[in-house]
C-alpha cells in the first residue's frame, strides 16, 4: 500500500516537472517571454523526487546490487552480512535525517528568489528520505532477525529476483 501511494506521489511529481519544462520551453521559444518561477518549481520537484524516489527503491529492493561471492557464504554470515547491511543503511538514513534537519532549520529564514518561499521546503525532503530510510532498515533488520531464530534466510525471497 505504502509503495503505491509513493509511487501515484512520484509519478505526480514527474507528470508536474515535465509540464512545467514544456511549458517554459513553450514560453520562452513559442512567446519569447522566460517564465520566472519554472526553474524553481522544477527544482523542487525533481529534488523530492530524487530523495523519495531512493526511499521507495529501497523499500521495493530495485537498488543494484550483486552478491555472487554473498550467495557462497555459510548460513550465519549470510544472515550476519544481511544485519550489518541494514545497520549501514539505517545508519545513512539517520545521518540524513539528523542533518537533514539541521540545514531544514538553518535555511528556514531563506526565501526563493522569484516565488519567495521558504528553502526550508526544498531541504526537507532530505531528512523526510534519511528518517523513511532508517525506519525502514530498522523494521527490516527486525524481520531478518525474527527470519534467522526461525532457521530461514535473512533477506526476504523477493529481494533475491533484484539481484545480479
Amino acid at each position: 500500500m505504502i509503495n503505491r501511494v509513493l509511487e501515484a506521489i512520484l509519478a505526480g511529481f514527474l507528470v508536474a516537472a515535465v509540464g512545467v519544462g514544456f511549458v517554459a520551453v513553450i514560453y520562452r521559444y513559442l512567446l519569447g517571454s522566460a517564465l520566472s518561477w519554472s526553474f524553481e518549481i522544477s527544482l523542487a520537484l525533481l529534488t523530492y523526487i530524487t530523495f523519495l524516489g531512493s526511499y521507495l527503491a529501497l523499500r521495493k529492493g530495485a537498488h543494484l546490487k550483486v552478491d555472487i561471492l554473498v550467495k557462497k557464504l555459510p548460513f550465519w554470515a549470510r544472515g550476519g552480512l544481511f544485519l550489518a547491511t541494514q545497520a549501514l543503511i539505517a545508519l545513512l538514513g539517520w545521518i540524513m535525517a539528523w542533518y537533514g534537519t539541521r540545514q531544514v532549520l538553518r535555511f528556514m529564514d531563506q526565501t526563493t528568489t522569484v516565488l519567495e518561499v521558504s528553502t526550508a521546503w526544498y531541504y526537507a525532503a532530505i531528512p523526510i528520505a534519511g528518517a523513511l530510510m532508517c525506519l525502514d532498515a530498522l523494521v527490516s533488520a527486525l524481520r531478518g532477525a525474527l527470519r534467522l531464530s526461525r532457521g530461514e534466510e535473512a533477506a526476504p525471497p523477493d529481494e533475491d529476483a533484484m539481484s545480479l
